[in-house]
């Protein structure tokens, strides 16, 4: 009989030689796995907020048959920080597969993490695959592309150089990292510690920006070994000439490796993006894959850390001064939010609502990060819009949940861990 717990530091050496030839079997040679054990090694190792459980296995026929990690972040979902469980990897041993052990060790783990006390779980990951474990697409994946055929250098006017990151400079790296990430919906919260911003690859290049003053006003990260165009790992910026000075960095670098394009990751809000945007670069949003995927766990107490932010958005529209009640039902469960004046207080109590959003999991999902907007959701299976009023107030009910859920480009970033 399976058994799924979690992993013992005995059991640690033999998880990552099993991960390390799952993912390159499933590469067919095109990867050598040691990006995912070194995500786990490092996690085990070194991560501050890994607890142990975090490493979730199957054993089965007296060998460990399927394993899952979770790191332990706080996101942003609004001013919001609500707690995040990372599922990366998932690996199942290479002559064991289809057999219901990755089923086991997710279910497993879904429940884990409930107990946990986590709000929401985000992976990247098969589409085809993590819907069976209540995931749905929640996230997208947005980027930044410079190209050389299209792209000039802008004049720097100040005084900069550009230097290694050390260490010492983890708390200003730190502070542009959340300046530039502050209304990015999922935005994983770090922290100035030397694992946080600790580069695994000596084919990383970690730079910083610092000015004539000796401040830090960026920082970029740059691979040699990633896909042709897609180096560019990360960029911060604190200011305009700080963007400047990466732009044209990265420009230099294509054209020295004669790339058409360099490909960075980012929100189309990224204070980088939108000065690049200017100077001729394409800001891309891929959405049809659906890869990037989250599911709500506790959805109470979700919505209890998100009062500030509901309130915030209520108050921006015309249900400022109103008093009014929206139950949301998914499943078993209903969170009801009772308004008053601008004010929310979030019940699980059994009381006749004003409007009834019912919606299955995965649809709830994408609305509450706001990948799906409700007008695309309300002609799905399973989604209804009641109202105890007259069929004219259904509008206002589908523009109240517009307001407290609206759409946005959800995307949690990097963990610097994995930078190879």
């Amino acid at each position: 009989m399976p058994q799924d717990r979690g992993a013992g530091e005995a059991e640690y050496e033999e998880i990552l030689m099993m991960t390390q030839e799952a993912f390159r079997k499933a590469a067919d040679g095109r990867s050598t796995g040691k990006l995912e054990s070194n995500i786990v090694e490092a996690t085990v190792a070194a991560d501050p907020n890994f607890r142990k459980g975090d490493l979730r296995i199957v054993e089965a026929e007296g060998k460990i048959v399927s394993m899952m990690l979770i790191i332990r972040r706080q996101a942003r979902i609004g001013k919001a920080i609500v707690n995040n469980a990372i599922v990366s990897p998932v690996a199942t041993r290479v002559g064991h597969e289809k057999k219901g052990y990755c089923s086991l060790v997710m279910r497993n783990a879904i429940n884990y993490m409930k107990k946990q006390e986590f709000d929401i779980t985000t992976l990247w990951g098969h589409p085809w695959l993590y819907t069976h474990y209540g995931y749905s697409p929640a996230m997208v994946s947005p980027s930044v592309a410079i190209k050389t055929e299209r792209c000039h250098t802008t004049e720097v006017k100040e005084t900069f150089t550009i230097q290694p990151y050390e260490e010492t400079q983890s708390k200003a790296v730190t502070d542009i990292y959340h300046q530039n990430t502050i209304n990015q919906v999922l935005a994983v919260i770090r922290n100035p510690e030397p694992f946080e911003w600790k580069v695994h690859s000596p084919n990383v290049e970690f730079q910083t920006v610092i000015d004539k003053k000796g401040r830090v006003i960026g920082y970029f990260a740059i691979s040699q070994t990633a896909p042709s165009g897609r180096n560019l790992l990360e960029i911060g910026v604190a200011n305009t000439e700080a963007c400047k000075i990466i732009f044209n960095k990265s420009l230099d670098y294509a054209k020295e490796k004669k790339l058409a394009e360099l490909i960075c990751p980012m929100s189309p809000q990224h204070p980088f993006a939108q000065f690049a945007y200017w100077q001729n670069a394409e800001l891309r949003t891929t959405m049809a894959s659906g890869a990037g995927f989250a599911r709500i766990l506790n959805m109470t107490t979700l919505f209890c850390k998100m009062k500030k932010e509901l309130e915030s958005r209520l108050n921006h529209s015309e249900f400022y001064n109103k008093t009014l009640s929206l139950a949301v039902k998914t499943g078993k469960e209903t969170t009801t939010f009772l308004i008053n004046d601008g004010e929310i207080t979030v019940s699980t109590e059994e009381e006749k609502a004003d409007y009834t959003l019912g919606a299955p999991l995965s649809l709830l999902n994408p609305l509450v990060t706001g990948r799906k907007g409700i007008h695309e959701l309300t002609d799905k299976k399973g989604v209804t819009i009641d109202s105890n009023g007259a069929i004219t107030e259904k509008a206002s009910a589908i523009r109240l949940v517009d307001v407290l859920f609206p759409k946005s480009t959800p995307y949690d970033g990097n963990l610097p861990l994995v930078w190879e």
